[in-house]
């Protein structure tokens, strides 16, 4: 005599003969076989052997933490699904009911919200091209794709409108389908389901990555906008190598500048003793220069004055010397002798017609270059 059909355990197997994988499956179907065949039953037999007996008739029970498992292939834990569903939305409706008022006055009716916009159809219609349906139980793929668009979609898209090339002009776009998704699933009593259409759908997760990391900050204040962009999407977009790659290449251009002022513009000191009166290396400012170096840890010793006055010899009176750029080419052309390399800042400077500060700048950029 056959032994009491388990029912626990055949609920067990029947749960992974219908959600398991494709191997938990067959082989939990030739186990549930196996436990009805002796008393007359086929696998056909056991979903209906399981309602019978109550197995696909309670509803589901809170875990200990609060949470509740749903077992959709039980009849009666989709119903107690659905029932919990319409209880929340029924909640938030109540909590949110001036959000709900103030969109369906802003366009008129329920149908207004979930009427598809010209933009919409636009962008459907440019991908329509690419659509291909999907086979049973497959998603519906555009060019290949169904949750992004490749680059021949993005193409489609933007015969429609251009792609923004700056990160705010696509955030402005970006929170114009954002405010779009909010305005219906506010409608929709939170309902969180997908409101846009394919192509604008496409559109508006393609505007997220041109922010998330492909477009170029142009500055500070964009890197500081992708940065706040990525965080309020809460994971969703977190490219933090783009934000170094800005940085980097921003911090780069910055130190660029600072080196080309070092060789730019370099305004006469007309305070320097070389501006009012002459070149340092004649006689009859030697002993001047000699008594003010005396003590001073960039004065000249006596060679320094034999390369001075060498230097001198070769380099153009300061009445030549009446630009900026001609002021730099001598001050480089100076350091790029070992004497001028030898010789105090102020000297150079006295020679020049500038700054000592100046030629300190260039000097530490000619040291770097060579």
């Amino acid at each position: 005599m056959a032994k009491k059909l388990n029912l626990d355990l055949l609920n067990k197997v029947w749960a992974l003969a219908e959600q398991g994988t494709e191997g938990e499956r067959d082989a939990a179907r030739n186990r549930a076989e196996a436990l009805v065949k002796p008393h007359g039953y086929t696998l056909a037999d056991v979903p209906d052997l399981l309602l019978t007996e109550g197995y696909l008739d309670e509803e589901p029970a809170p875990s200990a933490g609060g949470f509740t498992f749903y077992d959709m292939s039980n009849p009666a834990h989709m119903r107690a699904y659905a029932e919990a569903e319409r209880k929340k939305q029924a909640a938030w409706r109540m909590a949110n009911r001036a959000k709900i008022d103030e969109v369906l006055a802003r366009y008129g009716s329920e149908e207004a919200v979930f009427a598809y916009t010209a933009e919409e159809k636009a962008y459907d219609a440019a991908i329509k091209p690419f659509h291909k349906k999907g086979k049973a139980g497959q998603c519906d793929t555009w060019d290949g794709e169904h949750f992004s668009a490749t680059a021949k979609v993005r193409a489609a898209l933007a015969t429609v409108k251009p792609w923004p090339d700056n990160i705010p002009d696509a955030i402005a776009e970006y929170e114009y389908w954002e405010k779009l998704y909010d305005d219906r699933n506010i409608a929709d009593s939170n309902g969180q389901h997908e409101y846009l259409t394919q192509g604008a759908d496409f559109r508006h997760w393609a505007l997220g990555d041109l922010i998330n990391k492909e477009l170029e900050a142009r500055n500070l204040s964009d890197v500081i906008v992708r940065l706040r962009f990525q965080e309020e999407s809460q994971g969703v977009y977190d490219d933090s190598a783009s934000i170094l790659r800005d940085l980097e290449r921003l911090h780069a251009a910055e130190n660029s500048q600072r080196q080309d002022l070092a060789f730019g513009d370099i305004p006469p000191d007309w305070g320097s003793l070389a501006a009012s009166v002459g070149k340092v290396g004649g006689v009859e400012n030697r002993a001047t220069s000699e008594s003010q170096n005396m003590g001073n840890p960039h004065g000249m010793d006596p060679s320094d004055l034999r390369s001075e006055e060498r230097l001198s010899s070769t380099s153009p009176p300061l009445s030549k010397l009446d630009t900026a750029t001609k002021r730099r080419a001598e001050v480089v052309r100076i350091l790029q002798t070992a004497e001028g390399m030898r010789m105090p800042l102020r000297a150079v400077a006295q020679m020049v017609g500038v700054s000592p500060t100046t030629v300190g700048n260039i000097k530490r950029r000619v040291l770097a270059m060579s």
